[in-house]
């Protein structure tokens, strides 16, 4: 009877033991686990985005488009400002340098010479009278104009002659009508009464061919103004087929056209 409880106390202390030893494993396995009730990192760092080698992981570089300001392509915003705006960009108009170069060249060097028997009514000198005056009064060193006058010359094509008053001297200035090159500078003591004339007011070259014109047929193949007796007058070459020429004077005031004999 004895042995009988004996075996029996033996069999519940072996199941105390059993049941002790599967609570130890379980706990054991509990801390061992790799995640924690907050869902921290197994390796105990609180960085989610250090993987357990220890390095960095970069979601902006992964996606392509991060805040980095990338376009999606792996290149940083500015490796693309580089791309659109290095020196060897193109010029955003479509031109070239060279064909600036070429631009400032023609305006420096002025335009082509008109032929022999252009007609001035209807074709421009590439330097105007209001360029030619204002290139013979800087030359002069200032003072006022007295006489302008365009012709065609053989061994010199059209050219201008300009004369300037300053201080009681005469420059007879002659001026290039292509290129505004002065040809010829020259300075007489002779004293100048003559009126000062203006190519711009109170008439233009333009009108006064216009209103000759009007009077009679022609090429313009000269004209020049100045005055005559106190009088400023243009007056007018017109060029017939033959030998045939005709002046016509007219006044600046009165617009008064006449016929030269």
């Amino acid at each position: 009877m004895i042995r009988t409880m004996r075996s029996r106390s033996t069999l519940r202390t072996t199941a105390r033991a059993t049941a002790l030893g599967a609570l130890v494993v379980a706990l054991a396995a509990g801390c061992g686990d790799t995640s924690g009730s907050d869902g921290s990192p197994a390796d105990g760092d609180s960085d989610p985005s250090v993987s357990d080698g220890g390095e960095a992981t970069d979601d902006t570089a992964s996606d392509g488009d991060g805040d980095d300001g990338g376009d999606g392509d792996g290149d940083s915003a500015g490796s693309d400002a580089s791309d659109t705006g290095g020196a060897d960009a193109a010029p955003s108009d479509g031109g070239t340098a060279d064909e600036a170069t070429d631009a400032g060249d023609d305006a420096a060097s002025g335009g082509a010479p008109l032929p022999e028997n252009a007609d001035l009514a209807t074709e421009q000198l590439p330097v105007p009278a209001e360029e030619a005056v204002a290139i013979a009064l800087e030359t002069a060193g200032g003072g006022q104009t007295v006489s302008v006058s365009i012709d065609h010359d053989d061994d010199r094509d059209w050219a201008w002659e300009i004369e300037v008053a300053l201080d009681g001297r005469e420059h007879e200035i002659d001026i290039d009508a292509a290129t505004g090159e002065v040809l010829q500078h020259e300075e007489d003591d002779d004293r100048v009464d003559e009126p000062a004339v203006d190519v711009t007011s109170p008439m233009t070259p333009a009108e006064a061919i216009d209103l000759a014109l009007r009077k009679h047929d022609g090429r313009v193949s000269s004209w020049d103004l100045d005055s005559d007796d106190g009088t400023i007058r243009y007056q007018i070459d017109l060029e017939q087929s033959g030998d045939d020429d005709t002046e016509i004077e007219v006044d600046v005031e009165t617009g008064t056209v006449r016929v030269e004999d």
